[in-house]
């Protein structure tokens, strides 16, 4: 007989981000033959389909005068910094701005679980709404499992203040005394998770993000040494640290280079030297932004190194999907750049050596110049596909349900 699995999560598509990739690759993938999958997330008026992929989708609205705006990749700067004042403002004055969601959340599920018997469900952070709403469901209902998914950093996150971090170390309490487990993009960051927890009774499970695409087949070059970033650039991350080394490149050798910008906010000064290779796109749809960087020779990947561990960034397996060398700016002790040195993917360097930045951009133009063809590990790659690690939390879902 079928299990019932309930994932709570606010974003989903048709909202896209990386937040909704990767609940949406847990219904898309989990085995149709196993489970009837059943999705709960925000009602944001925008249209959709209700059933996809062949899972229930039911959403509710957050119907309150002032509410949060979520944030989307296809968003100019204006838009983007006026949702961050404005939800600021909101948050100022609110314990929970998804609280009329939680609620009327509460009063639906707590009559599906029932009505559909559900066996198991997951909720997924940021933002912390699905844990609360998972939360009373599971003091309902002892005996249904849970799975806490934690995208992100809770207390332990660089980027909050100091009454968040208080509201959030109260939360994950409860998370820890209730949950039957939780998931984690990285290992570094579920260890973090595993050491404030005292319920030994807690399974703990890396479920790496991934692509989701079939490998790329289009490994031709361009006629000009074509550089490819994709994404936008906030807080100490931004590209001054490349673009200096790139410099240096450019006046100390004769070679001709392009390099692309795709989806980001220009809050960066490009030098002189420069302007006239840089292309900055505004932002396209995801599949859009794909084909674009399968296109390039190189792919830039920026991370400071700040201190934080555990931070793969979601495109980097995108990245890795598209069999282009990458040129990465990381933590050299941290995880992408054990993953990319695994997959025998690019050029890794911290964010700061701009010596060894120009090195790697000088690397990679001679690969390129000399056509060598380089031989990534594909079956590691493979391992970062979004059904694979679907399958990953399949294991644990198994391992919860099949518990005495």
């Amino acid at each position: 007989m079928k299990k019932n699995i309930l994932i709570i999560s606010i974003y989903y598509p048709p909202i896209q981000s990386i937040a909704s990739n990767r609940i949406y690759s847990f219904a898309k993938y989990l085995d149709k033959n196993k489970y009837n999958i059943y999705v709960h997330t925000l009602d944001e008026n925008k249209e959709f389909k209700n059933n996809l992929d062949g899972v229930i989708v039911s959403r509710v609205k957050n119907n309150r005068f002032f509410k949060p705006l979520l944030f989307e990749k296809r968003t100019n700067k204006f838009i983007h910094y006026s949702k961050v004042i404005y939800n600021l403002i909101i948050k100022r004055f609110t314990n929970n701005i998804y609280q009329k969601w939680i609620d009327n959340s509460y009063r639906l599920l707590k009559n599906n679980i029932q009505y559909n018997q559900i066996d198991l469900m997951i909720s997924s952070f940021a933002p912390d709404s699905s844990h609360i709403l998972a939360l009373k469901l599971k003091k309902d209902f002892p005996n249904l499992k849970w799975i806490s998914d934690m995208r992100d950093e809770m207390s332990f996150s660089p980027y909050i203040d100091t009454k968040v971090k208080e509201n959030l170390r109260v939360l994950e309490k409860d998370i820890f005394k209730y949950t039957n487990a939780i998931t984690s993009v990285s290992k570094p960051i579920l260890d973090e998770f595993r050491t404030n927890s005292i319920n030994q009774n807690i399974l703990f499970r890396e479920i790496r993000n991934g692509y989701d695409f079939q490998l790329n087949d289009n490994l031709d070059k361009n006629s000009i040494f074509t550089i490819t970033y994709s994404g936008n650039f906030y807080a100490d991350r931004n590209p001054i640290n490349f673009l200096k080394a790139l410099e240096i490149v450019v006046l100390k050798y004769d070679i001709d280079i392009k390099i692309k910008f795709i989806g980001v906010k220009t809050h960066f000064d490009i030098p002189k030297s420069l302007k006239d290779m840089i292309d900055i796109i505004p932002s396209v749809e995801h599949k859009k932004a794909i084909d674009m960087i399968k296109d390039s020779d190189v792919l830039l990947l920026i991370h400071p190194t700040n201190g934080r561990k555990g931070v793969f960034t979601g495109k980097l397996f995108e990245y890795l999907g598209v069999l282009k060398p990458i040129i990465a700016l990381v933590d050299e002790n941290d995880v992408a750049s054990k993953l990319i040195q695994k997959c025998n993917a690019g050029y890794i360097s911290d964010n700061s050596n701009i010596e060894k930045i120009e090195n790697n951009i000088i690397l990679a133009y001679r690969e390129w110049e000399n056509n060598i063809i380089r031989e990534f590990n594909l079956e590691e790659i493979k391992k970062h596909h979004r059904l694979n690690q679907a399958k990953r939390l399949e294991k644990l879902i198994e391992d919860l349900l099949n518990e005495r």
